[in-house]
């Protein structure tokens, strides 16, 4: 009879679920998580299934002994220092049989090539690397409920700490992988406090690395996430030519999860053109993506790109393009995407954009109202400028209204 693993379910139990502030980090999540953790530290060779199911066989002790990269990325995910702190001890016939290092299974070797590896001084170069980035995938996570004020310096000590070990010990193409990563979510904090000059130094960082990276994919989420800001911040033509360019990186083997988040970022793109024929066409390829691969995380994505999130893309295009009922249709869609306070809040001012298109003046205002509090209270400046914006397009009416009131708190 298999013995509970209590001491992983603790960890489990212990960490804070990224959709849900406040509670425990579930089965699902942390399988997810894994997944990720995997895909980053191979650079994006290995893509693994783990599920809720593996999670529970693990907790429950069915499998005392899982492969290393899955007790890798255990430990980085839950913050163990070793594998005993997580509950896991090699049965002792496999210690006896355990072949050398130097014929370990192929499964369990995810160190860069010979000619791309140099020994990290005082340890080895793979975990030194694996522990610089297990901050960045927290700190994405907690992106979405902490405010950028307080998160970003924390961001750019660490960019400092992984570009002086990188260029020190680990100049091989994983090392410019994990500073392409650092870098990115860099640029999205100092996007979200509304540092353009920061954003996109930080964006032309995260490209080059990933270029040095010899990394499609990364190139390819670099880019376009650059091409998202660019759009975001008023430069729709030019932030479409990056999305063009982001997407000629996408081989034929690219995942679904690529190819839908691009196309429903260029739907964006061209809706704030006007655009509507080319809106249109991105928006049935994002759809038909995003139904048709795995639902679970891709590196470098940390969460999932499934319909949910596509639709809350499709919700920002119609809204921009004054298609009221086609973006309400979409906003309900995006629901159960839509658990952390900054999405949420992005969310409900799309929905305010469409109901002001449509003349429902007071529900516009008192969506904008809500969205406004979550942004002055998570020093979100990306989602106070949208709300100001939307404000000044609003007409004006006699008497105090919610969206005025918080304004001039705010203000």
């Amino acid at each position: 009879m298999s013995e509970d693993n209590a001491l992983l379910r603790t960890a489990r139990e212990g960490a804070q679920s990224p959709s849900s502030p406040g509670e425990s980090m579930t089965r699902q999540e942390l399988a997810d998580a894994v997944n990720v953790q995997v895909n980053r530290l191979s650079g994006g060779r290995h893509i693994t299934p783990v599920n809720a199911n593996h999670i529970g066989k693990w907790e429950r002790g069915v499998i005392r002994w899982p492969a290393a990269h899955y007790r890798a990325a255990l430990r980085d995910v839950l913050g163990a220092a070793t594998d005993r702190e997580l509950g896991f001890t090699r049965p002792a016939r496999a210690r006896r049989l355990s072949p050398g290092p130097t014929t370990a299974p192929p499964e369990a070797d995810h160190s860069p090539p010979a000619s791309h590896r140099r020994a990290a001084v005082g340890g080895n170069a793979r975990d030194l690397l694996a522990s610089l980035a297990g901050p960045t995938a927290h700190y994405r996570r907690m992106e979405q409920t902490v405010s950028s004020a307080s998160l970003g310096p924390a961001a750019e000590a660490h960019l400092t700490l992984a570009g002086e070990v990188v260029r020190t010990r680990c100049r091989t193409p994983e090392g410019y992988t994990v500073l392409s990563e650092i870098a990115g979510l860099c640029a999205w904090l100092a996007a979200d406090r509304g540092d353009v000059d920061t954003a996109r130094r930080h964006y032309a960082r995260a490209v080059r690395h990933a270029e040095r990276a010899d990394n499609p994919l990364l190139v390819a989420y670099m880019v376009g996430s650059l091409g998202q800001y660019v759009v975001e911040t008023g430069q729709p033509r030019d932030g479409v030519a990056l999305l063009d360019r982001a997407t000629t990186q996408l081989g034929a083997s690219s995942p679904p999860v690529a190819r839908s988040w691009l196309s429903s970022l260029h739907a964006v793109g061209h809706a704030a053109l006007g655009d509507r024929r080319a809106t249109a066409v991105a928006l049935r390829r994002a759809e038909r993506d995003a139904g048709s691969g795995r639902v679970e995380p891709v590196w470098p994505w940390v969460f999932a790109f499934d319909d949910a999130r596509a639709a809350r893309h499709r919700a920002t295009a119609l809204a921009r393009l004054g298609d009221t009922r086609g973006a309400m249709g979409a906003l309900a869609a995006a629901a159960p995407a839509l658990t952390a306070p900054k999405p949420r809040a992005l969310a409900q001012l799309d929905q305010a954009s469409a109901l002001a298109s449509a003349g429902r003046w007071e529900e516009s205002d008192r969506l904008a109202a809500e969205a406004l509090r979550v942004g002055r209270d998570l020093g979100s400046e990306r989602i106070l400028v949208r709300v100001r914006a939307l404000h000044t397009a609003l007409p004006r009416r006699g008497g105090a209204t919610a969206l005025n009131e918080e304004l001039t708190v705010t203000d």
